[in-house]
């Protein structure tokens, strides 16, 4: 039998080592990283993400509608047989005329449309800035989001370390007499709470990738896990002062920027509200032949005239006078709302930053040192392990906070940029 299982196992060899090769391969590709930094992370979302695509092609189409919205009425062209006998062809017409007309409108209003529609094609620029502003948001928060996450793993993995070491020792010291049975249960209960906490946390932090995913425009066909992020979380205190965004706010905000240029589309159309009062024109050319003879030609000029100015023109310009006070409200309406936004948002940055200095400074010295003595005191038996317990608790409690405070320090710094509309710290001080 032995022989004959080793004849079977070299006659199938070929099969054998390809079946390994295949295998190390599929598991090379499973376990392939992909290194990403926070600048290719940026990148890659403006490129991918279809809002900002979608951005792009409507400026395209505003300046298509640029050109046909200056463009002239089509001309008319159009043949006429007149006087032609009756009961007989138009062959023997008497007269023929050949005539091409233009009609368009008074000449100041075209100057008026081509302002308009260059001030809606640059709202589509800022409509684009927007979503780049949005979109380089999402991929800062979400890719910090990660690494606060993959802290709070590691944290829990360390937590479930020494809860079961200690959970081992509990069951020790009770198996010698030195331990109760309340500091073993306690110490079980701890270490299946560290093992279900670790879980939650690997979780989100999948949460935390597929977020970051969808910010670089990747879908589910798509989906990318195992993204090695080379920068870190680390505290850098940025230094922004609110009295200096005020003053750039205004030029660089894209919403105000869109409500002053609808302020101002609004004027516009109350210019061309006033030039509908102005007469159309019509010009024409005529080329006659008048009993074959083809030597007459003619030409026509003629204007409209607002008879009804009473009532469409009237109604015209009150519309436009009133669009144009609510474009004046809805100016200085996003302006406040902006203004509140940013003190929001900085009111929250000036909180996370003084609860980081905090951990800095104070708290994580402070329970790193309390932890380092309870560990020293239960060893040598001056601690009960509820007491040591605490210590832990404390600890890791702490370490939570602060990352936690660290990654909304972060994401209060990345909302001020977004209503700002433009980076407001060093790009290096998010890479270090």
């Amino acid at each position: 039998m032995l022989s004959f299982a080793k004849s079977r196992i070299a006659g199938n060899k070929p099969f054998v080592l390809f079946a390994a090769l295949v295998l190390s391969l599929n598991l090379f590709g499973q376990t392939e990283i992909k290194k990403l930094s926070l600048n290719e992370a940026i990148e890659t979302g403006l490129k991918n993400n279809p809002e900002v695509k979608g951005a792009k092609e409507n400026i395209s189409a505003s300046k298509g509608r640029f050109w046909s919205g200056i463009s002239l009425p089509q001309p008319e062209v159009g043949v006429s047989y007149e006087y032609a006998p009756v009961n007989s062809s138009l062959r023997n017409y008497s007269e023929r005329t050949f005539e091409v007309s233009q009609s368009f409108e008074f000449p100041s209003n075209y100057f008026l449309k081509g302002s308009k529609l260059n001030q809606e094609e640059e709202i589509a620029v800022y409509k684009l800035n927007l979503a780049l502003r949005s979109v380089i948001n999402q991929v800062k928060t979400s890719y910090y989001k990660i690494l606060a996450k993959q802290f709070h793993v590691k944290f829990a993995e360390e937590n479930l370390l020494i809860s079961e070491d200690f959970f081992k020792k509990a069951e020790i010291r009770q198996n010698v007499g030195e331990g109760t049975n309340l500091e073993r249960l306690t110490a079980k209960v701890q270490y299946t709470e560290a093992r279900n906490n670790l879980e939650v946390v690997k979780n989100e932090l999948t949460t935390a990738f597929a977020e970051l995913n969808y910010s670089l425009g990747y879908g589910k066909q798509s989906y990318e896990s195992n993204f090695s992020l080379t920068d870190s979380l680390v505290f850098v205190d940025h230094k922004i002062i609110l009295e200096q965004i005020y003053k750039s706010v205004e030029a660089t905000n894209p919403e105000i920027k869109i409500a002053e240029l609808n302020h101002g589309i609004a004027s516009v159309d109350q210019g061309l509200a006033g030039s509908s009062l102005l007469p159309n024109i019509n010009l024409a050319y005529f080329k006659q032949q008048v009993n074959r003879n083809n030597g007459f030609y003619g030409a026509s000029f003629g204007i409209s005239v607002p008879l009804w100015f009473m009532f469409e023109q009237r109604g015209k310009i009150q519309e436009a006078d009133a669009n144009q006070s609510i474009a004046e409200s809805d100016l200085q309406l996003t302006k406040n709302e902006i203004a509140l936004k940013l003190k929001s948002a900085f009111t929250d940055h000036e909180n996370n930053l003084q609860q980081v200095k905090l951990y800095v400074n104070d708290i994580l010295p402070q329970v790193e040192e309390i932890y380092r003595t309870a560990i020293k005191s239960y060893d040598a038996g001056e601690l009960t392990y509820l007491e040591y317990l605490l210590a832990k608790q404390t600890l890791i409690s702490s370490r939570n906070n602060y990352i936690n405070a660290l990654f909304n320090h972060y994401q209060s710094v990345f909302r001020i940029e977004e209503i700002v509309g433009q980076n407001i710290i060093d790009k290096s001080e998010l890479e270090k």
